[in-house]
């Protein structure tokens, strides 16, 4: 029988096949990494000399990987002269401690330029005493770039925080101070170690509206815009600072968001204390009498309208009583004393009239030896008994002057605002009547104004 003649078997993959795939899947993936692979070997000896260099290295250095194993220096003679110390030192140790290195230096290329290299490598042992390095050397040029440029602008805003005029503080998102320039120290009158973690609710600011109001701390403008995650612009505050008192600030705050959250905010104010001083001085004179320092006209006016408006509120039930107040004979005190006695009348009676009053009453002045007075929330007989107060009080308080003590008597016509008033005219009117009825009883004398029929 014929024997029939097979097809060959296939030859079977011998090792060095296998391992020369595996070499050209290593220098496939070593191409495709972005850099220079490399392995050095340091024989007992203490020879260097580098076994592979992958292609990256040519975009890299400007050398080709032939002229790098060929030549063990030719990677250090690129490196700056002025970064090669530490360079060295960083593989000596690396050397001696057996452990891997890692550090970043510049080199200029042959054609003049400047890059960043980042260089790592592990060691393993090889044979007869001799090291293997394994690392990857990249271009990091850009990565510094911007971060010379984060450096840069960091500086430059560091500067600006510590030299601008204006105060500047953070705080974090929960409304602790975290940082404030020198000027922010200067205007609170508080070292950075003083503030640092004082929040903006804290009682010690004494915090105050432009009327002298408090000024909650939920309502200061870092609080405002953490909460709403808005900035809050123009906001004028006074707050106490040591050894100044009250100082005022007109505030401008800003949330750093991130995730849409705010996570931080940052305040910039100026110190505007004399503005607000001025201006308040400004308002004192507009509204105040200049001789006698209580209220003049104007702010009597005005004061009435508030008033006049609050009690017409259909079912508030608020009251207000007016007191006319007429200083008797007062002509007859400048003729026969001169002008500055009658002056100093008029101060002596302000003065009374201030201390039988409460805070929230208002004196004025409203013409000659002519006071009105404006009492809130009172009614016709606690208006009648205060009038009384005031009159017996001047007429038992003499006032002294150069020598002599002036008996002065006041003649008051006691009103109310009334609901049904039409004007504040008819107020006065009513007021006024009543004085006149004081004097015409023989002066020294309180009269209540008849309600309205």
């Amino acid at each position: 029988m014929q024997h029939e003649q097979n097809a060959p078997a296939p030859r079977p993959s011998l090792p060095e096949d296998t391992l020369g795939d595996s070499a050209a899947l290593m220098l496939d993936l070593a191409a495709s990494i972005p850099g220079a692979m490399f392995r050095l070997s340091r024989w007992a000896g203490g020879q260097w000399r580098f076994t592979y260099v992958s292609p990256g290295i040519e975009p890299l250095f400007g050398l080709t990987p032939a002229q790098v194993c060929a030549d063990i220096r030719a990677l250090g003679r690129v490196i700056l002269p002025e970064d090669r110390p530490q360079h060295d030192a960083t593989i000596r140790a690396a050397l001696l401690a057996g452990q891997a290195f890692e550090q970043e230096y510049r080199i200029r290329t042959a054609d003049g330029v400047l890059k960043w290299v980042h260089a790592r490598a592990r060691p393993q042992p090889g044979g007869a005493g001799e090291v293997v390095w394994t690392g990857l050397l990249t271009d990091v040029s850009d990565r510094k770039q911007l971060e010379a440029v984060v450096r840069d602008s960091e500086e430059r805003y560091r500067t600006l925080f510590e030299t601008v005029a204006q105060g500047v503080v953070y705080q974090d998102a929960a409304g602790r101070i975290t940082s404030a320039n020198p000027a922010a120290q200067r205007i609170l009158g508080l070292t950075l170690d003083q503030m640092q973690g004082r929040h903006s609710v804290d009682p010690r600011w004494q915090a105050i509206h432009e009327d002298g109001s408090p000024f909650p701390g939920t309502e200061h403008p870092a609080m405002v815009a953490l909460r709403t995650g808005q900035p809050v612009h123009q906001v004028v505050m006074g707050v106490h600072a040591p050894n100044r008192g009250c100082t005022w600030l007109l505030v401008n705050a800003t949330p750093v968001l991130r995730a849409g959250q705010a996570q931080e905010v940052y305040s910039s104010f100026e110190d505007i204390t004399e503005r607000v001083l001025l201006s308040q001085e400004l308002k004192r004179q507009a509204s105040t009498d200049d001789l006698t320092g209580v209220a003049n006209r104007r702010s009597l006016m005005q004061r009435l309208a508030l008033e006049f408006e609050r009690v017409r509120q259909p079912g508030a039930g608020h009251r207000c009583a007016v007191l006319a107040v007429d200083l008797d004979l007062f002509k007859l005190i400048n003729d026969r004393h001169g002008h500055a006695a009658g002056d100093a009348v008029l101060q002596h009676a302000a003065t009374l009239m201030r201390r039988v009053t409460r805070q929230h009453d208002l004196v004025a002045r409203s013409g000659g030896e002519e006071f009105t007075l404006v009492l809130p929330d009172t009614g016709p007989d606690e208006a009648a008994a205060l009038a009384e107060r005031l009159r017996a009080s001047l007429q038992a308080q003499p006032l002294q002057h150069q020598g002599l003590a002036l008996v002065v008597t006041v003649s008051v016509g006691v009103s109310q605002i009334l609901p049904a008033d039409a004007s504040l005219d008819a107020v006065l009117a009513r007021a006024d009547a009543a004085l006149y009825a004081a004097k015409g009883a023989g002066r020294n004398q309180v009269c209540l104004a008849p309600a309205a029929g």
